[in-house]
């Protein structure tokens, strides 16, 4: 069932505009940093220049479930955009839809297949940010969302949609207390409340679930919600994680780290963050 998630502005976003997300790594050995990566900026010259060697974040999308893209695709993108965009406007922004062009206007760099169920023209937007040295990803608000998988704990924020299984829920923090109301799913308009006392609160298909779903696609603890000081998600029983996940919308900019998962329609792609070797001009 499509989700009547809010469209946001189309155009390219500064840094000022990014809100993040909190992500909470407690594994610090699991993933490499890129944090710590040589910044540079594109110059666009034509002039002779010097050459010189530096290192450069590249991200590369896996195609790793799909049911109209090719499995296996990769995507390569630089601090400067996608590898042979026709869109050809190096503003350090990624663009990924349906829509071929507007007239003679290319505004896609990664074209989706528009046959392939939820995928709207102009779907999610990956941008560089250069004084972090990072990538964010962020949904376009067409089609049916662009949701990031979780597999390490999230600081939960107000107005959060989280998905799992058939069902997705808003969350809200009032005073400590965490709201988490559905908005789909066989508890559809349901509303539960809270209390840092409640922690950890339990979701999935066990009878001491504090929330029981019986839905197969769940896992028996799907995932549960911690307090301290603030409220956590975390996927999985606290040993390992679900079978299908528990998902996040990137309504706003998400960091993507490397191994990180995203869908998109009925297509699912995979991060790969590298640090690569580059021939920068100086003059």
């Amino acid at each position: 069932m499509m989700l009547n998630l809010r469209k946001l502005c189309s155009c390219c976003f500064v840094v000022s505009d990014i809100q993040e997300v909190d992500i909470i790594d407690r594994d610090q050995g699991k993933t490499p940093s890129v944090h710590d990566c040589t910044q540079i900026s594109i110059a666009n010259s034509k002039s002779t220049m010097a050459q010189s060697t530096m290192e450069i974040l590249k991200l590369t999308l896996i195609v790793i479930d799909s049911v109209k893209m090719i499995i296996g695709s990769q995507f390569e993108i630089f601090p400067y955009g996608l590898k042979s965009s026709q869109r050809n406007i190096k503003d350090g922004c990624i663009y990924a839809g349906s829509l071929d062009k507007i007239g003679n206007l290319k505004i896609n760099d990664i074209l989706l297949p528009e046959e392939e169920k939820g995928v709207g023209k102009r779907h999610f937007m990956i941008q560089y940010v250069k004084d972090k040295c990072t990538y964010m990803i962020k949904d376009m608000g067409e089609g049916m969302g662009t949701f990031i998988r979780l597999d390490r704990l999230l600081k939960l924020q107000n107005n959060f949609i989280i998905s799992f299984g058939e069902s997705h829920v808003i969350v809200q923090i009032e005073a400590s207390w965490l709201i988490l109301r559905f908005i789909d799913g066989p508890r559809n308009e349901e509303k539960f409340n809270f209390s840092p006392n409640n922690s950890p609160v339990k979701l999935g298909r066990m009878a001491d679930c504090d929330i029981r779903f019986d839905d197969n696609s769940l896992s028996r603890y799907h995932c549960m919600f911690v307090y301290e000081n603030h409220w956590l998600l975390r996927d999985g029983d606290g040993e390992k994680l679900s079978t299908n996940g528990t998902w996040l919308f990137a309504e706003n900019f998400f960091e993507i780290f490397d191994g990180i998962t995203f869908k998109v329609g009925e297509t699912l792609f995979k991060a790969q963050l590298t640090n690569e070797l580059a021939n920068i001009s100086k003059s």
